[in-house]
Formats: structure tokens, C-alpha cells, sequence
């Protein structure tokens, strides 16, 4: 599978309730949910601001998993 920020290939890991788990070289490790997942054929995400917030989240709360859902995704 491809990562859904930067397109390289990533590692999909056990899918989760309501999300999948992506594990990217570039990105790292993230969980996007399944609401984001079904909007993206039609709207982008802003590969360089989620990038940040995944950056962020990590350094805010080093003990829980990055996520992309209806609340921090970020639209391009």
C-alpha cells in the first residue's frame, strides 16, 4: 500500500475500530479514520500541515498514536 500523505510505500498494520493503522518511513506511524478514508477520493489532504500536525501530536503526547480524523485532518 502507499502512504495517503506522501504516496511512498508504507506498512498497513492491524486495522483498528473505525480507522486503519499506516506505518510510513516518511511519516511514521499514524492512524487514519475510517471517515477520513472515505472523503479522500474527493479531498486531498495538505501533505506539508498534516505532516506538521502528526509532528506535533508525536511531541504533545509521545504515548498515543498519531491521527488523521474528522477533527485534525487538513484539507487541501
Amino acid at each position: 500500500m502507499n502512504c495517503y500523505l506522501c504516496q511512498a510505500e508504507a506498512d498497513q498494520r492491524e486495522p483498528t475500530q473505525g480507522g486503519q493503522v499506516v506505518v510510513c518511513r516518511d511519516c511514521g506511524e499514524y492512524l487514519i479514520s475510517d471517515v477520513v478514508l472515505r472523503q479522500l477520493p474527493s479531498k486531498p489532504l495538505n501533505f506539508s500541515k498534516m505532516r506538521e500536525d502528526l509532528h506535533r501530536q508525536r511531541q504533545s503526547n509521545a504515548t498515543s498514536r498519531a491521527q488523521i480524523n474528522s477533527e485534525t485532518a487538513v484539507w487541501a
